[in-house]
């Protein structure tokens, strides 16, 4: 990978990592507000639910985008961290901070669905 190509998505990651420290400090979608109508309260309580959600996924995003600008600083970006193998140009095009390749990724999506399957099933059970 070329300097202007690491450059490119440090840049890109920077951005990610500005925007996503800005809105995980909003928690204010969060805040228990009392109500006395059974349905507002329900309805906030998804709300709440909802933006917890949202801000899991958004702080899972951030600690990925600075690893991934981690890895940079390590000269290891663009490295499989399970088979060692290059990460594919258009891969990181479309996940900047991807720390596997498209083989291992999909290694790890089938495994866990699987698990999913497994609790999915034994909770049916």
């Amino acid at each position: 990978m070329t300097n202007t190509e690491i450059n490119k998505f440090r840049n890109i990651l920077n951005a990610r990592v500005i925007d996503l420290t800005f809105s995980t400090r909003r928690r204010d979608v969060i805040a228990i507000e009392q109500s006395a109508e059974d349905l507002e309260r329900r309805l906030g309580a998804a709300e709440r639910e909802l933006a917890m959600r949202k801000l899991e996924n958004e702080s899972v995003k951030l600690r990925e985008a600075r690893a991934a600008l981690h890895r940079m600083e390590e000269g290891t970006y663009g490295i499989c961290l399970e088979c060692d193998g290059p990460i594919g140009p258009r891969r990181l095009a479309a996940v900047p901070a991807a720390a596997l390749c498209i083989r291992c990724q999909q290694t790890v999506d089938c495994r866990c669905g699987a698990m999913n399957n497994r609790a999915a099933l034994a909770m049916a059970a």
